[in-house]
């Protein structure tokens, strides 16, 4: 006589965190850390991991011995915090006790795969809005699909000017309808007939071609602009005879804007600053004449020919191992252009599409406390994929329902976002 199975926590909360792993898009390609002392009795951290940076050193010439502070940066991950690009985040369904007596490929298909589907696609939601308002670095034009090859390579050079390795790590996220497009313009390239077939099977570009692996998102974020108040675009100046730091790491910088006409800038625009030139960070030595980019942090509407304060990232380091910048001439006006914005109160809409390198953003996850007095609670975690996932369920009697939780708490944050390129469309 054939013997019952019934699915145990131990299969559940495993196969759920197998799930998780094949569902995410962006958050697959980004360092991922794990930190299993968030949910340790005696023993918590609080709600905040850091991740070290690699320390960087400047060097010197000549025989005499010139020893250098070992700077060891980080960057804080904040799991939970939903201003900060944080979640916990849960999807709660209902089954009877019947749907127990599946084998476990036909409840992952029925109960899993659409509950840890929609978490996996609060995770890639929330990392590409953090992406989108910590990365400077832009290319394209807002409004044109990004469909010409050199609009990519362009964004690879900027991450080869920011010594990012090319070492198999990068990875290119586009929206669904630019996707399309530049599978269809890139068609008649001469490339290896594996890599054509694989495109024309699948609609999409493929691993490695142009220098990087390419997935099709439908959480790439789309920035709303801010704008001039008047018809036409006044002016916006800087001070750089004081702006930012000479030495040591920051994330951001503040400064003192100053607007000819009413302006307003939204988090995630991106503005440049004359002769604020970007710097290789091995070298240290100016690698474009074209001004940095900066990522806006937070909105700031200037009333009137006045002045506001202004808060960007990446930082502006003028010095010593973290140097990102070159001030090729000081100015107490020098000019701020914004990347695009509307006239007239009306937005410009941009897809920010992201050519990254793995170390450019982290996720973090960290376990949750399993409750008392409930049917069962389980919780798979992987070091190596740096995943947490619990699963809670209860029984209730007067219906003969099993309300089930799937529970992550992660957090997102740029670890090194000069290492990638947002490409507009």
């Amino acid at each position: 006589m054939a013997t019952d199975t019934i699915l145990t926590i131990s299969m559940i909360t495993n196969e759920s965190l197998m799930v998780l792993e094949n569902e995410l898009t962006f958050a697959a390609k980004v360092l991922r850390t794990y930190d299993s002392s968030f949910g340790v009795e005696g023993a918590k951290i609080g709600d905040t991991l850091n991740v070290r940076r690699p320390p960087r050193f400047v060097g010197t010439t000549g025989p005499n011995l010139s020893i250098e502070d070992y700077n060891q940066t980080s960057v804080p991950v904040v799991v939970g915090d939903t201003t900060k690009y944080g979640a916990q985040f849960h999807v709660d369904v209902s089954f009877t006790t019947k749907d127990l007596k599946l084998s476990l490929g036909a409840f992952s298909d029925n109960v899993i795969k659409p509950a840890v589907a929609a978490v996996a696609n609060k995770v890639d939601y929330d990392g590409l809005d953090m992406a989108k308002n910590s990365v400077g670095n832009i290319v394209g034009t807002a409004g044109v699909k990004p469909t010409s090859l050199l609009t990519y390579l362009t964004a690879g050079a900027y991450l080869d000017a920011e010594a990012a390795p090319r070492d198999g790590s990068r990875a290119c996220v586009i929206e669904p309808f630019t996707s399309a497009s530049i599978v269809d313009s890139l068609k008649g390239l001469f490339v290896p007939p594996s890599v054509i077939g694989d495109q024309f099977r699948k609609g999409m570009m493929g691993r490695d071609s142009g220098g990087m692996d390419w997935m099709m998102d439908q959480n790439v974020r789309l920035q709303n602009s801010g704008y001039w108040s008047a018809s036409s675009a006044s002016t916006l100046t800087a001070d750089t005879t004081s702006i930012g730091i000479s030495s040591g790491w920051a994330q951001t910088t503040t400064f003192t804007l100053t607007a000819g006409a009413t302006v307003t800038l939204k988090k995630g625009d991106i503005i440049s600053i004359a002769n604020v030139l970007p710097v290789n960070p091995q070298s240290r030595q100016v690698y474009s004449q074209t001004p940095r980019q900066f990522v806006v942090q937070s909105d700031l509407t200037i009333t009137g020919a006045s002045t506001g304060s202004l808060t960007v990232a990446p930082a502006i380091i003028t010095g010593g191992q973290f140097q990102n910048v070159s001030i090729t001439s000081t100015s107490a006006t020098a000019t701020v252009t914004p990347f695009s914005i509307g006239v007239s109160s009306t937005a410009v809409q941009c897809v920010r599409n992201m050519l990254f390198h793995k170390l450019a953003f982290t996720c973090a996850m960290a376990d949750l406390p399993l409750p008392g007095g409930v049917d069962f609670a389980g919780r798979a975690s992987s070091d190596e994929a740096g995943m947490s996932i619990r699963v809670v369920r209860q029984y209730t009697i007067n219906n003969d329902q099993i309300p089930t939780r799937f529970d992550v708490l992660y957090g997102w944050a740029p670890l090194y976002q000069e290492l990638a390129c947002q490409i507009a469309g």
